[in-house]
């Protein structure tokens, strides 16, 4: 890794886990200064974002949970990235696996809202009073990918985009945690 991309890493992973302090008091479960010394972390940029999401996304056993602004479906391309993260979360939750996606009511008027709840997925919007503006996907409490990728062809095709992939169950365990205050408010 170059030092400009460790220097990247390093900026994306504080500004993440400081974002979860503030928001989550992650200092009283973790008092370190470095609360990731025994996580495993991966910057994920511009498309290296769709291969590490469907990975994720097809090998999930227990539970996907989803906060994102947008979650798109093309049905005039039914082969496009976005669609195929669609179709993953579909088959997890066929496969089982419990899925809940927490999403902007901007998302409201879209294709993918209508396939997810027709086929079981769980979905609730986050109301007038909030945006949620989120880009969190996590999957059995044990992996955490975060960042500024949409859902979207923008978000996965065209955009340049930065993304955090961790691999740790206290991180996981905050995250969680943070999607469930928001999921129930």
């Amino acid at each position: 890794m170059k030092a400009c991309e460790r220097y990247l890493l390093m900026l994306l992973v504080g500004a993440v886990l400081g974002a979860l302090a503030y928001d989550v008091g992650v200092r009283d479960v973790c008092p370190k200064a470095n609360c990731v010394d025994s996580a495993k972390v991966e910057a994920v940029v511009d498309d290296q974002y769709y291969p590490t999401a469907y990975k994720v996304l097809s090998g999930a056993r227990d539970s996907i949970l989803i906060s994102t602004f947008e979650f798109k479906y093309y049905r005039a391309f039914p082969e496009s990235l976005q669609n195929k993260l669609v179709r993953e979360v579909i088959y997890a939750k066929e496969r089982g696996v419990d899925v809940k996606i927490l999403v902007d009511e901007f998302s409201t008027e879209n294709n993918a809202m209508a396939l997810l709840l027709a086929n079981g997925v769980d979905i609730r919007y986050d109301g007038n009073e909030s945006t949620t503006h989120t880009k969190l996907l996590i999957v059995d409490g044990e992996i955490v990918l975060v960042g500024s990728t949409n859902f979207s062809y923008y978000g996965l095709e065209k955009n340049h985009e930065a993304i955090v992939l961790v691999k740790d169950k206290k991180i996981a365990q905050e995250f969680t945690n943070y999607f469930n205050k928001l999921w129930n408010s």
